[in-house]
């Protein structure tokens, strides 16, 4: 435990859930500026991002690969990763790239600490296209749906099967990940007639915020000016109880 205090002394730290424990409790008394998140793991996207992040909850198979994902992301290049050892520790690391370092034996379990790769991967591709985009929660666009004057053009780049199980944003148009590119450029000849201009304001949606980044990024780059992605995706505005409605096409709002 003394190691990894040491090396996160003075740190930014972003610690995984609100109870502390013995692991929190002792990079918060060691001098780490300890940042606390918590919640729908796949929800939580910050906008920075930790030399040092440590899970202090443990839980069923599908909840530890749910929070490690949200850890892993929020990771910088090299950066300490720490939880709660289980089971499938080991499987876990493997799978989401990490370098085993050390285990840590303390009262009430085991943390094990590992190291974030040096390599550029998807959580730094996603990174990088979110320093550079506008991003809008989904009370905000709620609310800037409800404006006559500015809505914005709501992009939807779920699959035909996501949006018949989850419903779909009031009055968004679709255009699928695949075809995006090519339905909003007028240089393609195919553009969505819901496209007007290059400085329209757009916001993309997919089903948790991930792909829906990258998207809007490469709209950005193809010269549209007011384009954001929704924090949290659809599932973000599910869960803020805002309304859907069942899609009423099969392909596409053409």
């Amino acid at each position: 435990m003394a190691r990894l205090v040491e090396q996160a002394n003075g740190s930014a730290v972003l610690q995984l859930d609100r109870r502390a424990g013995v692991l929190g409790d002792a990079l918060t008394a060691g001098g780490a500026d300890v940042r606390v998140e918590a919640g729908d793991w796949p929800a939580v996207q910050l906008d920075r991002r930790f030399p040092v992040v440590v899970v202090t909850t443990d839980g069923p198979p599908e909840h530890r690969r749910a929070v490690l994902h949200c850890a892993v992301q929020h990771a910088e290049p090299g950066a300490l990763v720490a939880w709660w050892w289980a089971d499938d520790a080991t499987a876990l690391a493997t799978d989401f790239d990490l370098d085993v370092l050390h285990r840590i034996e303390v009262d009430g379990g085991v943390i094990a600490v590992h190291r974030r790769t040096d390599r550029f991967t998807v959580h730094d591709l996603v990174f990088e296209a979110r320093s550079s985009i506008r991003r809008i929660r989904p009370d905000a666009l709620a609310a800037a749906l409800a404006s006559a004057s500015s809505a914005p053009l709501v992009l939807d780049t779920r699959t035909h099967t996501d949006r018949v199980r989850f419903g779909v944003i009031p009055g968004s148009v679709h255009v699928p990940r695949t075809v995006l590119e090519w339905h909003v450029d007028p240089a393609n000849g195919h553009r969505h007639p819901a496209v007007r201009s290059y400085d329209q304001p757009m916001v993309v949606v997919c089903n948790g915020g991930y792909s829906s980044s990258l998207a809007a990024h490469t709209l950005q780059r193809l010269g549209f000016s007011d384009v954001a992605d929704l924090v949290g995706g659809h599932h973000a505005w599910v869960a803020a109880g805002l309304p859907v409605e069942a899609p009423d096409h099969n392909h596409l709002d053409l």
